[in-house]
């Protein structure tokens, strides 16, 4: 009977197997003249664009010939090019603003987006496994491979030339970038009013392994305000923010929306008047502290 077991096990993973659609294999170093006609720039040595699209579960453990060291200098890079490009494009930007601007180019699901356009995930080196479960287009990893490929253009060009190529890779969007940062802006919201800044919490994360959806929500005084879903934990932080500052649209009063009521308070007391309700709150936090 055990044998009969495994056998209808055996036939059921045949069958898996068949049915698996095959992997494409990525493009290799003679095809890299398609990333470099859209980067536009030639690399001197490929040995450096081919580390900046190897992705660590390629090699053996300890071995530093993956992307992470190159992505580690793109991520900075990268920051330090947006914000001199940003100086440049708008010269009446104050530096609240220059902050919100290169936070919304500079991110994950931008820097993803990106590298789509770029089609980079086709020349990825990943192992078996990474390519099966979908990682040559997890927004994680294509955002790492773009900073790691600008990492190589600054090691072998200088800061120059990679600026140049940030400048090209982000085009209209350097002037038409939108300034929101809904984490800002609620946190600089509930400074105004008096409360204490919002916590972000990891409430769970949805969705199959290789493509998982986060969802964080916002609490401010132990209450949750705001609920959010993303593909990285920093959107679904924004999400959130988003949803908590939606709640206060129309001159919502943010203590008495988002204040927690002090235990054993009366039902009537939630009906006070805006101006009484910060200062009766602030007393109730403040005793229950001590």
């Amino acid at each position: 009977m055990r044998f009969g077991i495994l056998k209808v096990a055996s036939e059921n993973g045949d069958d898996a197997n068949k049915n698996r659609r095959p992997v494409a294999e990525p493009l290799g170093q003679e095809h890299y003249s398609e990333i470099e006609g859209r980067l536009q720039y030639t690399f001197s040595e490929k040995a450096w664009l081919e580390r900046a699209l190897t992705h660590r579960s390629v090699h053996a453990r300890g071995e530093k010939t993956d992307y992470e060291r190159l992505e580690f200098l793109g991520d900075a890079v990268f920051d330090l090019a947006v914000a001199h490009l940003l100086l440049d494009h708008h010269p009446e930007a104050r530096e609240g603003e220059l902050s919100k601007m290169r936070a919304a180019l500079v991110n994950t699901s931008s820097l993803a987006e990106i590298a789509r356009e770029l089609e980079l995930g086709k020349f990825i080196r990943l192992s078996r496994g990474e390519l099966a479960s979908g990682g040559s287009d997890r927004a994680s990893i294509l955002a790492d491979v773009l900073e790691a490929v600008l990492g190589a253009i600054y090691r072998e060009g200088g800061y120059d030339i990679a600026r140049g190529c940030v400048e090209r890779l982000l085009g209209a969007r350097l002037v038409n970038v939108n300034p929101r940062d809904p984490k800002t802006e609620l946190q600089e919201a509930l400074h105004a009013a008096g409360s204490d800044a919002p916590v972000y919490r990891l409430e769970c994360v949805e969705g199959p392994e290789h493509q998982p959806i986060f969802v964080s929500i916002v609490e401010v005084d132990g209450q949750v305000v705001g609920r959010g879903r993303g593909a990285t934990k920093k959107a679904s932080q924004q999400n959130a923010a988003e949803e908590a500052l939606a709640h206060l649209k129309g001159g919502d009063d943010l203590d008495a929306r988002f204040l927690v009521k002090p235990a054993g308070e009366n039902q009537d007391t939630t009906e006070m008047s805006a101006t009484e309700a910060p200062s009766q709150v602030k007393e109730s936090v403040t005793e229950s502290s001590e």
